[in-house]
């Protein structure tokens, strides 16, 4: 582990500030990870009683709430959880990515100004606005650095998000210093902006920034060493040199009023209607089905003249669609021209909703039991468990997620995009649900919730299934229910990554994201090899 972070120093060092560009993306769940407003959870400014465990969280504060108070605590032990599984699984450069959001997470806990709701002086009386500025960002630039800092060893007990929370109590107690320290610099020098305030108000805050800094350092490296321990203390051979490719796509920091470059390149609609072209077609025959069901493959266009096997991505369409979505709707051919990845995309067969079901047949067994052989026999691909993701939208988002949670040893990864995670919850839809099981149709439909398959595969306080990504717009009418997931998944303790763009129910959205869902892949599945 000290070599995989000593080969990257400066890269992680940049890297940290990365969930800052994200937030920029804009994803409206990132931005309460940044932060905790003690004060909002009622018990005035004693953080102690704040509890660290989510599921005791859930009892006194909603998510809505909790999207206005902060998570940051439960942030950082999301991010921890995901940089262990990806140490366990020798995804090194995952691990990485995870560690610079780890230490993004850790250094805001730290900020006394990022521990309460007064973040910019403006309750205080008189409101001392841009105090949280001169602190976090001037203070800092003006009379601190590197060589500064004392280095010390690694330090933390308990989970990680009970070290934040008491890295939030530590910082809260420093905030009725600074606002006093900086009402009475300005009053002396007549305001905030000349030499003679920074006289007044470093001798106060330099000590303490100081001090927050050196915790927040033993306290990341303390986390470090927990989640390596955690993974059973794995040693990267020759560590990778990591690259900024590795991170997910967000805007540039830019000078205030610039308008920063889109994070991901325009692909121009010619090019993308052009690249269509590379898809074929595969009739597939099923046994069990009895016909022939259509598929749509892309390969990479290295394909022919390499001699690599590739890992593969099942791509599942959503409701009243078919196999040529992804493929006719979208850019995807375009964006994956020089990715080493073999996209398959089969037909549900209708809105199947990707189960093995009276009404519609063994489409499930269908996907796992034979069509995932036939295209490992076909072409050249990475045949194992590490090979596979499973990615789909609406409809084919639940698809597969619930295939790769009923099949973990076949799938290292599943991704939604506006997924029907609430599928089998609450009432069913009539006439729909009815096409799927003519039959028990109560019974069947309770039977399909998500629920009972993530909380078998989490055991021993670990968990045991695939990765999992989810995304939705937050005008999508499924939102709420991937807000519900995202709450079942904390309360759990499952790792997972989660964001909420700007966006609806549509291919509009779709077509953008679906390059973060592919990056995620990449992040997840083992790479083309030999």
């Amino acid at each position: 582990m000290r070599g995989l972070l000593e080969k990257n120093r400066a890269w992680l060092a940049d890297a940290s500030s990365h969930p800052d560009r994200w937030r920029n993306r804009v994803d409206h769940a990132e931005a309460p990870r940044h932060f905790l407003d003690t004060e909002r959870f009622g018990f005035g400014t004693d953080a102690a009683r704040i509890p660290a465990a989510y599921t005791e969280l859930e009892r006194i504060r909603t998510y809505d709430q909790l999207r206005t108070d902060g998570v940051v605590p439960w942030a950082a032990e999301r991010v921890w959880k995901l940089m262990v599984s990806a140490l366990r699984e020798r995804r090194w450069e995952d691990a990485m990515v995870q560690a610079a959001y780890l230490s993004h997470y850790v250094g805001d806990a730290h900020v006394p100004f990022h521990a309460t709701e007064n973040y910019d002086g403006q309750l205080s009386t008189p409101p001392r606005r841009g105090i949280h500025r001169r602190f976090e960002g001037l203070a800092l630039e003006r009379s601190i650095s590197l060589a500064d800092l004392r280095a010390g060893r690694p330090e933390g007990k308990g989970t990680a998000s009970e070290r934040i929370l008491l890295a939030i109590r530590e910082g809260i107690s420093d905030v009725p210093t600074l606002i006093e320290a900086d009402r009475a610099a300005a009053a002396d020098a007549g305001g905030t902006d000349s030499d003679a305030y920074w006289e007044k108000f470093l001798p106060v805050a330099r000590p303490i920034a100081v001090r927050r800094l050196e915790a927040a350092g033993r306290r990341l490296a303390g986390l470090y060493e927990a989640a390596w321990k955690a993974a059973g203390r794995p040693r990267p051979g020759n560590p990778p040199e990591m690259t900024d490719d590795w991170l997910p796509a967000a805007p540039a920091f830019v000078p205030r009023g610039q308008t920063p470059p889109p994070p991901l390149p325009v692909v121009p609609d010619e090019l993308k209607a052009s690249a269509r072209l590379r898809a074929k077609l595969l009739p597939f025959w099923s046994a069990r089905l009895g016909r022939t069901v259509p598929v749509t493959v892309l390969l990479p266009e290295s394909y022919d003249s390499s001699r690599k096997r590739y890992p593969v991505v099942y791509l599942l369409h959503g409701a009243s669609g078919d196999h040529s979505d992804w493929n006719a709707k979208s850019g995807l051919a375009a964006y994956t021209a020089n990715q080493e990845v073999i996209l398959v995309m089969p037909d549900a067969q209708g809105d199947s909703f990707y189960t093995d079901s009276v009404g519609f047949g063994p489409i499930e067994s269908m996907l796992v039991r034979e069509l995932v052989p036939a295209i490992d026999e076909r072409y050249r691909t990475l045949a194992k468990r590490e090979g596979r993701g499973i990615a789909g939208l609406s409809m084919g988002g639940y698809g597969a997620w619930r295939i790769a949670l009923n099949h973990p040893r076949t799938f290292a990864a599943a991704a939604s995009l506006s997924g029907a995670l609430g599928w089998g919850e609450g009432t069913a839809p009539a006439g729909l649900a009815e096409r799927i099981w003519p039959s028990e149709t109560a019974r069947e439909w309770e039977r399909s919730r998500l629920a009972p398959l993530l909380e078998n595969l989490y055991r021993g306080k670990a968990w045991h299934g695939p990765s999992l990504w989810f995304d939705c717009g937050k005008d999508d009418y499924l939102v709420d229910s991937n807000r519900r997931m995202e709450v079942r998944l904390a309360g759990l303790g499952i790792p997972y990554e989660f964001a909420e763009f700007d966006g609806a129910h549509d291919w509009k959205y779709w077509d953008a994201h679906i390059r973060d869902v592919l990056h995620f892949m990449r992040r997840r599945l083992a790479p083309a090899t030999l």
